[in-house]
């Protein structure tokens, strides 16, 4: 009888491809493609299209309220507190394999497979996500936050080949999506501007607004706190004679602290609701504190309570409250959490 697994299918090449590739290994596949929010009608269709061109079981499985209740929300409410979400990493701990899991278990599968540019590696008598081969396109860091349950159950097709590659085997296999454009990161959110939705979903007159601050004086009224994050630039409507950056955003009092460049360097962050697979409590490592970002050498403390303390070899700019800080020992990625605060 052979081993069944479910893939979680987006109707994307990747995830074809996985579903394809450990069908050729002699697995027994069923695709599963979770709905989670309004308007991806296409892409349940094009996955049931896909599950159909290999020639595997396909099921739509309904998780929208549960993807409302805890992910929409948590992006909303996030930026509201004056903090940057981080709603892919967030939903792949607490929503997505969540619910492939259930998916797994109610079709009486052994694995979860998904099309991730990650690895998953076995040293030291336990599993591990590892880095994708393809650095340009390694997503280890959106599984930050996955506990070892989950990881023990996730195997990953794509993680020893690149995205090239990737393609290439899809047409070598006659697979119809072969060139089909990669989706954007935010899935809800479909190549749109975070700000906008936002602006749909919370009435205008009750975004939290407040001044802008520098070196102690006030330079403008703005928007609401919730349309500015850490580190930002552009878009702020001042006009001041040298550039100034978004350094804190206070919801209590509502104000939105600037700086110039280099006053958005700290030496180091505190981390809470962590999630490490190592047993060390001070190591050095390196540290990963927003996706496109080359990592930085840090010492690491864990501390009780599910938090961490990096400092780093070099100063870090900008780090932004609410984002995750992947922490990784070359290859492997021995865990993180939410970022806190800086120092």
């Amino acid at each position: 009888m052979k081993e069944r697994v479910v893939v979680a299918m987006s109707g994307g090449v990747d995830s074809s491809l996985s579903a394809y590739l450990m069908k050729e290994k002699g697995y027994e596949v069923i695709g599963i493609t979770l709905k989670l929010f309004e308007g991806q009608e296409k892409y349940l269709t094009d996955a049931e299209k896909m599950a159909q061109e290999i020639g595997i079981k396909w099921y739509m499985a309904d998780y929208s309220e549960d993807f409302k209740r805890d992910i929409i929300n948590y992006f909303i409410s996030t930026y509201r507190k004056g903090k940057t979400p981080n709603p892919c990493a967030f939903c792949n701990r607490f929503g997505k394999f969540n619910f492939l899991h259930n998916e797994m278990l109610k079709y009486d599968a052994t694995k979860i497979v998904t099309g991730h540019y990650a690895r998953k590696v076995y040293t030291d008598g336990k599993y591990y996500i590892a880095k994708g081969l393809d650095r340009k396109k390694d997503q280890s860091y959106y599984l930050t936050l996955l506990e070892n349950y989950q990881i023990e159950k996730i195997e990953f097709p794509l993680g020893e080949i690149d995205k090239i590659t990737t393609r290439n085997l899809a047409q070598k296999y006659g697979l119809s999506v072969h060139n089909k454009k990669d989706s954007q990161e935010v899935c809800f959110l479909e190549g749109g501007d975070y700000r906008d939705y936002l602006k749909s979903k919370i009435n205008q007159n009750n975004f939290k607004k407040g001044n802008f601050i520098f070196e102690g004086r006030i330079l403008g009224r703005h928007e609401g706190i919730e349309l500015y994050t850490v580190g930002q630039r552009k878009g702020l409507g001042l006009s001041y004679h040298e550039p100034l950056y978004v350094k804190k955003l206070d919801p209590k009092t509502n104000d939105i602290e600037l700086c110039r460049k280099d006053g958005g360097n700290v030496k180091g962050v505190k981390l809470k609701d962590t999630v490490f697979q190592t047993d060390k409590k001070i190591f050095k490592a390196k540290a990963k504190l927003r996706y496109r970002m080359k990592e930085a050498d840090c010492l690491v403390e864990i501390h009780p309570e599910n938090r961490a303390f990096l400092l780093f070899d070099e100063p870090q700019s900008f780090p932004a409250p609410g984002q995750i800080a992947g922490i990784y020992e070359g290859d492997i990625l021995l865990g993180g959490g939410f970022i806190e605060d800086f120092f």
